[in-house]
């Protein structure tokens, strides 16, 4: 999957994300939601539904238009190759976006160490008045209590061993003031907070970018502190020692507040703090009915609007290598530069396709400087379907450009007919005079090579295809294998539409020989079938002559379905590509 793809839907979650907490901020903001508990039960759970969009998504689905090409080269030669570097802005984007959450998680690293290194330094708080004992029985006893001098405010934080770090000038604070702030440190200790705002933190690093997910944990933050100042004033029953201690506290100098730990005071936190413990904050059973109702209303809307206004893109299938969207291509014409240079490569393009599948316009992304524009002529001849794809599209296209090896090309066997095709009779006979070799000879792999380069030099068009059984020789012109007009009562049907009316399919046999020599690859094979669909003609294409002999006796033997024409049977003229691996 490409960067487009990540980008894209990132950047569409993103807009989906901040309409929705737009429009759960604005429901709260109206109903003037101010009870802290329902505050936090409401920003935790707008947090979910931001987190779980990709879940609701109908997700559009596109066809994969990642295309591979292969193009031979007529001379064998040794790989030397070269590339293009090329990186897009949208990878850029990608490479900071992650760089820029690696930083956020190291300074998270950061604080679990100094968390760790106040458990380490701190010095245990003893003695501990019995009045604060008592407080601690009675709402958290697992927790531990200790001091540290480098600490200005208290910190809670620990899940199976709960610590409370406290300042160290804090054991020198009146008794009224000491039970107020220890009162709220071990209320987030019975609580279980600490899980929670780590679980937040974490949320921040990953989409540190994002400002409305930073307002949104912000605003639980706040309503956290807030529930839990009143369960203190519920617990102590005295809320002007409560507020006398959170002034106390405001005098210190500012605590790390980006510790992953819940932290006493937050300068920014104290003015809506002491503002909602100077007055009641109460919601009736009735409004608290109409707000949930209307605030149901509102984020289901937000979230049709934030889905359908910004739908994330689903990952492309798989397709086989032509894929089904393609409804027509040409190959790339091997550069004859690129080929003396020995080069070879794949060329990554970005093509943008038009709403009735034509390419537009095609741009080189990577790949080989030799190759690239022999690409891009071929790509912007393709045509894609309307019908198999979501138009207009801009997708990315691999063009792989690979040079033959050398290796074996069949066993040896004996010369018995040399048969030439589709030349006039005088350059019929001047093709022979130039053959090195007769009827009788012992024709094996370096013979063959030889026979194909004398033939595609005497006529760059001339096929070479030759078969053990036979011991027939034939150099002929193929069929044109891009799409041309119409012949009466026959048609020109490409090769992945053929495939999907295949009705019976035998597969070839692998030939001992080409098994023991290790000899695979593809045959290609132009057909013609009659109007019931059967096989009526075969010629080889290209491929090695035992695997080919084998793929003429396999594919004889096909059926297809009938091809209609505005209702009328007709013939088909039509590439078969047999695969032979040895892995089979």
């Amino acid at each position: 999957m490409s960067a487009d793809y990540w980008l894209g839907n990132l950047a569409a979650w993103s807009m989906q994300a901040a309409i929705c907490v737009a429009g759960g901020g604005l429901a709260a903001w109206a109903f003037r939601l101010r009870v802290p508990r329902i505050r936090l039960a409401y920003w935790h759970a707008l947090m979910a539904i931001c987190l779980l969009l990709p879940a609701w998504e109908p997700w559009q689905h596109a066809a994969d238009a990642q295309v591979v090409f292969t193009t031979l080269a007529a001379d064998p030669a040794v790989t030397g190759r070269t590339s293009g570097f090329a990186l897009p802005w949208r990878q850029m984007a990608l490479w900071t976006l992650a760089a820029g959450c690696g930083i956020r998680m190291l300074w998270l690293i950061a604080g679990f160490l100094r968390l760790r290194r106040w458990r380490r330094d701190a010095q245990v708080w003893s003695p501990v008045s019995p009045r604060l004992q008592q407080l601690r029985a009675a709402v958290a006893p697992r927790a531990e209590l200790r001091l540290a001098d480098a600490l200005s405010g208290p910190v809670t934080f620990g899940f199976w061993r709960p610590l409370v770090v406290l300042p160290g000038q804090f054991a020198g604070l009146p008794e009224a003031i000491q039970e107020a702030v220890l009162c709220h440190e071990l209320l987030h200790v019975r609580r279980r907070d600490w899980i929670v705002t780590v679980a937040e933190q974490f949320l921040r690093a990953v989409l540190w970018f994002h400002p409305a997910i930073w307002w949104l944990t912000g605003q639980a933050q706040l309503a956290r502190e807030q529930t839990v100042d009143g369960e203190v004033v519920a617990f102590t029953k005295n809320r002007a020692q409560y507020l006398d201690a959170l002034l106390a506290m405001a005098g210190n100098r500012p605590a790390l507040d980006l510790a992953p730990a819940a932290l006493f005071l937050r300068k920014r936190h104290l003015k809506n703090r002491v503002a909602l413990l100077l007055k009641e904050a109460s919601m009736s059973k009735g409004r608290l009915i109409s707000f949930c109702a209307a605030s149901c209303g509102v984020l289901f809307a937000a979230g049709w609007l934030a889905l359908h206004s910004f739908p994330l893109q689903a990952a492309p299938a798989p397709q086989e290598q032509t894929g089904s969207a393609l409804l027509h291509s040409v190959p790339p014409v091997y550069p004859q530069a690129a080929k003396d240079k020995h080069i070879e490569g794949d060329v990554v393009l970005e093509v943008q396709i038009d709403a009735r599948g034509h390419v537009t316009n095609a741009q080189v992304l990577s790949g080989p400087e030799e190759l690239r524009n022999a690409a891009r002529d071929a790509v912007l001849q393709w045509h894609y379907s309307p019908e198999a794809m979501m138009l207009p599209a801009t997708t990315q296209v691999t063009v792989e450009f690979k040079l033959p090896r050398e290796g074996p090309q069949g066993a040896p066997f004996t010369l018995k007919s040399i048969q030439v095709e589709g030349l006039s009779g005088t350059a019929r006979d001047e093709l022979l005079g130039r053959l090195p070799v007769h009827v009788g000879d012992t024709i094996d792999a370096a013979a063959l090579r030889s026979v194909s380069q004398v033939a595609r030099a005497f006529d760059e068009h001339l096929v070479v295809a030759a078969g053990r059984g036979d011991g027939a020789l034939r150099i002929f012109i193929p069929p044109p294998v891009v799409p041309g007009g119409p012949v009466p009562a026959r048609i020109r049907v490409g090769s992945d539409v053929q495939r999907a009316k295949l009705l019976v399919k035998v597969n070839p046999i692998y030939p001992p020989e080409a098994k023991a020599q290790h000899i695979q690859g593809l045959v290609r094979l132009m057909a013609t079938l009659d109007k019931e669909g059967k096989v009526a003609n075969l010629q080889v294409i290209s491929g090695d002559p035992i695997l080919a002999a084998a793929a003429l006796d396999a594919v004889r033997q096909w059926q297809y379905q009938t091809t209609l024409l505005n209702g009328e049977p007709v013939e088909v003229a039509t590439e078969i590509v047999v695969n032979f691996t040895l892995s089979e």
